[in-house]
């Protein structure tokens, strides 16, 4: 059985922090309006995968070889730095 957890619209806007580290920590958060279920948060399946878009290739089959841009890999990689 999943454990659960339910915050009303407000306090899950005002815990937002709180309320994600329940979901990493493997919840299943319920979000209510009115006492009425409206949304519900899971834990990411063990094999999902973000995939970025491409859009340096999108860029170049627009503007061709005029385009000098970066990915955005490589923009990830270095907002993140050394970690």
């Amino acid at each position: 059985m999943k454990r659960k957890k339910t915050y009303s619209i407000m306090e899950s806007q005002h815990n937002l922090a709180q309320v994600v580290r329940e979901v990493e920590a493997g919840y299943e958060v319920g979000i209510t309006r009115r006492k009425t279920l409206v949304a519900r948060m899971l834990p990411p399946e063990e094999d999902d995968h973000v995939e970025f878009p491409d859009f340096a290739g999108r860029a170049r089959a627009i503007w061709g070889a005029s385009w000098q841009g970066s990915s955005s890999e490589e923009l990830v990689d270095e907002g993140r730095g050394e970690r």
